[in-house]
């Protein structure tokens, strides 16, 4: 069974190791990262249903640009925002960068954990749709097939199992296999297909 993955990013290394400690004990595949620079290369390597972002890392607001780069490429992205800074003007910016909360220091573990259940009770469908069925149907998943993305009719070699990986990954080529298949859904919803 695939677990849920959350990437926590802070520079205080007691901080990741506590929030990471308790989200384990809730089953979590958790990853962590110090810097805003190392959080981005690993969140364009992997997909992660759930972000936990220190606003500022590194004495500056690398926190909220990691946020902007994350909306700028998954605008529903689950992020969590974290701040040591609880003023009106940074919780507008991390809403209007689509944060999923915004949490002020110290953080209580247990709201911690709260909020991380409530934003994986919201992660995204089509990736939790294609997960459950690669797991229940692994043959069939595994198996490639020509199929059409694409208006000028151009068939591509797809596998459910492949496009997965892709996606998980968080590659150009995954993020390209999601957009095809939201593409595709949308076409055969309004062709009355499914």
């Amino acid at each position: 069974m695939n677990k849920d993955t959350v990437l926590i990013l802070d520079d205080e290394v007691h901080i990741v190791d506590q929030f990471a400690r308790a989200l384990k004990r809730e089953g979590y595949d958790v990853d962590t990262a110090y810097t805003g620079k190392d959080g981005w290369e690993k969140y364009q390597k992997r997909y992660y249903d759930v972000v936990i972002v220190d606003q500022r890392m590194e004495k500056m607001n690398s926190g909220m640009l990691l946020l902007q780069q994350i909306d700028a490429k998954h605008p529903t992205a689950k992020v969590i925002m974290i701040t040591g800074y609880g003023d009106e003007r940074t919780a507008i910016e991390a809403h209007h960068n689509h944060a999923f909360d915004y949490l002020t220091k110290p953080v209580d573990i247990p709201e911690l954990t709260k909020k991380v259940n409530e934003a994986m009770s919201r992660k995204d469908l089509i990736i939790d749709a294609l997960e459950e069925w690669v797991e229940t149907h692994p043959e069939e998943a595994s198996q490639p097939d020509n199929v059409v993305f694409t208006d000028s009719g151009e068939p591509k070699v797809w596998s459910a199992k492949d496009s997965l990986e892709a996606i998980k990954a968080n590659s150009p080529e995954g993020r390209d296999e999601y957009k095809n298949i939201v593409k595709l859904t949308l076409d055969l919803l309004t062709r009355g297909k499914i």
